[in-house]
């Protein structure tokens, strides 16, 4: 007879919950099993009944991520396309800032989990009823992806975290510090730096996103 496993004290949505809380104090270079277990008062043997080592932790993690975004949107017949993918953009870039360590999270692999699959097949549905053959809306909704993820990934390295009023903070500590180069050969940047001290808002983004699907659209 197979002698019982560990006691089952815990979910494996306790057990994200404790790794998102131990990556918001010590950052994602600190997730191990073990750290996590004993935040959780488990013993590493028995944090593997939940998830399959650091990696799979991770995985689990980034599932946490992509399934908060929500995609109804996608299917809203009430917008025109141009309107359901800003939406969804807007959406894919708040969620993955407000996670605690979420832009270096979705960062760690590849998207092929259960939500980055059900996000990627929404847009296909959104693209091809725009008008795009399938193969271009699987490249469009590559790019788009793309586009947003690496903002996100921009701006949490410039210490964005979703917070409106931090974001505010940061572009006026970014044109101070524009201020402080010699305009010397930079009189181009010079005279944009109101612009250029806020690329890492949701203004800038919107603009860039909304100019990336009408590119997508248009090409259709």
């Amino acid at each position: 007879m197979t002698p019982p496993g560990p006691a089952r004290r815990l979910s494996e949505h306790d057990v994200i919950d404790g790794a998102f809380a131990l990556v918001r104090e010590h950052g994602v270079d600190a997730l191990s099993v073990r750290r996590v277990a004993a935040r959780l008062g488990l013993t590493p043997t028995a944090l593997y009944t939940y998830v399959d080592g650091r990696a799979g932790l991770l995985r689990a993690m980034v599932e946490r991520v992509m399934g908060g975004i929500p995609l109804a949107m996608l299917d809203d017949a009430g917008l025109t396309a141009a309107e359901r993918l800003e939406q969804f953009g807007l959406a894919l870039r708040r969620t993955v800032l407000e996670h605690p360590g979420g832009a270096t999270l979705i960062m760690t692999g590849p998207l092929d989990g259960t939500h980055a699959l059900a996000m990627n097949e929404a847009l296909l549905r959104c693209l091809t009823s725009a008008g795009l053959t399938l193969d271009d809306a699987a490249r469009a909704a590559y790019a788009l992806q793309v586009f947003v993820l690496g903002t996100v990934m921009l701006e949490a390295a410039d210490g964005g975290d979703g917070d409106p009023q931090r974001e505010e903070a940061l572009a006026v500590e970014r044109r101070a510090a524009l201020e402080q180069y010699p305009v010397d050969g930079l009189a181009l940047t010079a005279e944009t730096g109101d612009i250029v001290a806020r690329y890492n808002t949701t203004e800038q983004f919107a603009w860039g996103l909304r100019r990336v699907i009408a590119g997508m659209l248009t090409a259709s």
